[in-house]
């Protein structure tokens, strides 16, 4: 281990001594995170770019635990959201039993089970808690009983696993048979499973589940034709009233023989956030097309977005009118014209491009 550990460090150092003389760097997932390290320590932006793209890019199950450690350390909000997302959204389950889950700080841990989406249910949850903790134990040299695993765990964690979101048979055979909870706090569980307008000390709201993916339909009447001219830019800017993602933009195509290409771009504030090419062939009879985005993007509430297309190519469709607002499952969209940019092709609130938009709108899981 020690001759494995002089070795990776020789790598790093060689890495980045190249890079400094050349500008240039290989990276590998088993020098990624000490690069990063160093580019902090030394105070190179760029090659912290190269670093922390390289890890958004090649985030898994076995990884993401370090990764939002690393994340935390250096107060890095971005790649902790991205970890987080990535938490959020892949197979939780695979994390909880990752071995980096359990080498993960408490603080790291306390960030996954502050998440308000984990696609595990509550009983994998706490038996990822109870890995976390036995492993704790064993770094400390002591044994694994449920006293010491509660003090391992502590409140801090304890009350952020949702017990009274359990089903009945899960906290039956899997928690309430072990010591990890006191006996008040098993009692009071029950009366909240039994009874959801009882209080406990627990957080009895659900988490939410994979949601639903709804179209939000923006164009009331289709026209033709409408140029595209030389890549000229087309776009709008929108809000969202709660939370949400963005996965996919419904877009004209052509209306005759022929295919449009360009790139489409979402801005959060004035802050570029994704760019893809798009290319979008005539079909006859279709006048529009869902768009999958390369990665979805959560929207928040907060925050006003900015679309923009810039295509060239055969004419298309348009909206001859349109709805300024929509409203799907508890979430309003709200159009406005692009703020951020030039619209140099014509679109603007009430006329021209964007079929639509499809948004995946979370609730509550519901338990029994």
């Amino acid at each position: 281990m020690v001759l494995q550990y002089i070795f990776l460090q020789c790598t790093v150092n060689t890495c980045f001594s190249r890079y400094l003389y050349s500008g240039k760097v290989e990276i590998n997932a088993e020098i990624a995170l000490s690069l990063l390290y160093a580019a902090r320590k030394y105070d190179i932006p760029v090659l912290e770019i190269q670093c922390k793209s390289f890890l958004s890019e090649n985030m898994d199950t076995e990884n993401v635990c370090t990764i939002l450690d690393q994340a935390i350390v250096f107060d890095d909000k971005d790649l902790k959201d991205k970890s987080l997302e990535f938490i959020m959204l892949t197979k939780s389950e695979s994390v909880l039993k990752s071995n980096a889950f359990v080498r993960m700080s408490k603080s790291g841990l306390q960030e996954v089970l502050n998440l308000d989406i984990l696609n595990a249910s509550e009983c994998e949850v706490y038996v990822g808690c109870k890995r976390w903790a036995s492993q704790r134990c064993r770094d400390a040299g002591k044994q694994e009983t449920d006293e010491h695993i509660r003090q391992e765990l502590g409140d801090e964690v304890i009350s952020l696993i949702r017990f009274p979101t359990m089903t009945p048979e899960d906290f039956t055979h899997v928690v309430s048979t072990e010591n990890v909870l006191k006996k008040d706090e098993l009692i009071s569980i029950y009366r909240s499973i039994t009874n959801k307008n009882y209080a406990s000390k627990f957080i009895n709201e659900p988490q939410l589940d994979l949601g639903a993916r709804c179209l939000f339909v923006r164009c009331t009447s289709v026209g033709q034709p409408w140029g595209y001219g030389i890549k000229g830019q087309d776009g709008l800017s929108f809000t969202v009233s709660k939370n949400c993602e963005l996965t996919a933009v419904d877009m004209f195509l052509p209306a005759s023989e022929g295919s449009v290409t360009g790139v489409l771009e979402l801005i959060e504030g004035t802050k570029l956030i994704l760019s893809q090419n798009v290319t979008l062939y005539y079909k006859q009879g279709v006048e529009h097309l869902l768009v999958y985005l390369d990665k979805s993007l959560i929207l928040h509430h907060s925050n006003e977005y900015s679309i923009r297309i810039r295509m060239e190519g055969a004419s298309g469709f348009f909206c001859v009118s349109t709805a300024n607002n929509i409203s799907m499952e508890g979430v309003t969209m709200t159009f406005s014209d692009l703020k951020v940019g030039l619209n140099q092709m014509g679109t603007v609130v009430s006329y021209g491009q964007f079929y639509g938009f499809e948004l995946l709108i979370k609730k509550r899981k519901n338990i029994a």
